[in-house]
């Protein structure tokens, strides 16, 4: 058995410091903890909305694909950042031998940033492609392609600067190569990060104008923008992540310091893909827990024209009315001829959540072939 005085530290201690190979000091327990605790809500998250595109609205689309792909690399990021706390990540580096900081800390830290960059712009156009289901306007999609390019085109710049950053490619992880040359590669993560900042706000700041042409009561403007934001949240933590990497830059204590930055990389990771799944989860709520679903008014009491008074600002959109409701509020809907088709779960979507609303309602009921029967339907204010 090799005694601890023969191993080879990965970095020299400081002075007055010796190497402590059997039980060194370790910040891994946080790393553990935060993992445990926004990996799995990110994981429900999508469980959630994937159950509801598949069985509440029966309908699948491209952003739902990418939002599994992004969780699916998450969780292997989590799995890689993890056992990166076997081979000295979140401990001293004078206390990691170098058996395990050269190639095994060194390599998986690569594959962990391509894993990073890979699952954040898979995160981040899921979003995008979102926008693109939800909002018609063709101004908009260009802003939305825009986007999609940056972030799409920047990521994959990013896991090839990964892949290349030394010359030759093992010389990233096995320091026994003498030949070659590497980039800088916390400089490189921290371009990177600045990149990550702009798209997260632009992300959001896009839609805000989207957000306010829609004909929503106040109420539902707010909890849509309320989704919305968590992108400047996600953007919030990109800028911590910045700070930690500013750290890793001045350090020499690569194991140690690397740990802050890998930790704010899953944060950011797991609430964008959270974030990014909620916005999809309305018709998921409408069937199995609609108390937590406000209707688009407050309560109804007839005024002198005996017409409903809507005390919530905004127009009543007939979809979120219950069979029950239609026959309780009657005055809503005048000159109703014929009955008004159920809305059923499946025939909810996500859309729903942000499409405008008008005061005048057109119910086009098809079968077969060509436009049927139309019914008009007047909400009256």
């Amino acid at each position: 058995m090799t005694e601890t005085s023969q191993i080879v530290p990965a970095g020299p201690p400081p002075p007055g410091v010796q190497s402590n190979f059997v039980n060194p000091e370790s910040c891994g327990t946080t790393y553990l903890v935060v993992n445990c605790i926004f990996l799995p809500i990110a994981v429900t998250a999508l469980v959630l909305r994937t159950w509801t595109r598949l069985v509440v609205v029966q309908s699948f689309a491209i952003d739902d694909l990418l939002m599994i792909i992004a969780t699916v690399l998450s969780v292997a990021l989590t799995a890689l950042t993890c056992t990166m706390l076997r081979f000295g990540l979140a401990v001293h580096i004078w206390d990691v031998p170098m058996d395990d900081f050269s190639p095994w800390f060194n390599l998986l830290n690569v594959i962990s940033a391509i894993v990073y960059c890979a699952a954040t712009g898979f995160a981040k156009v899921a979003v995008l492609a979102f926008y693109l289901r939800i909002f018609p306007s063709r101004s908009f999609h260009m802003w939305v392609y825009f986007m999609i390019f940056i972030a799409a085109g920047y990521e994959i710049a990013s896991i090839f600067v990964n892949v290349f950053s030394c010359w030759p490619i093992h010389k990233a992880w096995d320091l026994t190569v003498q030949t070659g040359h590497c980039v800088n590669r916390p400089i490189f993560y921290f371009a990177n990060a600045g990149l990550g900042i702009f798209t997260d706000f632009g992300t959001v700041a896009i839609s805000i104008p989207e957000l306010r042409k829609l004909q929503l009561p106040t109420k539902q403007k707010i909890a849509i923008g309320c989704l919305l934001a968590t992108g400047c949240f996600v953007g919030i933590v990109s800028c911590l992540r910045l700070v930690s990497l500013n750290e890793l830059m001045q350090s020499t204590d690569l194991t140690w310091t690397t740990m802050n930055g890998l930790l704010w990389c899953c944060i950011e990771l797991n609430i964008g893909i959270t974030g990014g799944c909620i916005t999809a989860l309305r018709p998921f709520a409408r069937r199995y827990i609609p108390c937590l679903l406000s209707l688009s008014f407050k309560s109804y009491d007839s005024n002198s024209d005996g017409h409903p008074t809507d005390t919530e600002s905004g127009p009543i959109s007939l979809d979120t009315l219950s069979k029950e409701k239609r026959v309780r509020h009657k005055s809503v809907i005048s000159s109703l001829k014929v009955p008004y088709p159920s809305v059923s779960d499946a025939g909810e979507s996500t859309e729903d959540m942000l499409q405008s609303s008008n005061h005048n309602q057109i119910d086009t009921h098809t079968h077969g072939h060509g436009i049927m029967r139309t019914v008009e339907y007047r909400v009256n204010s």
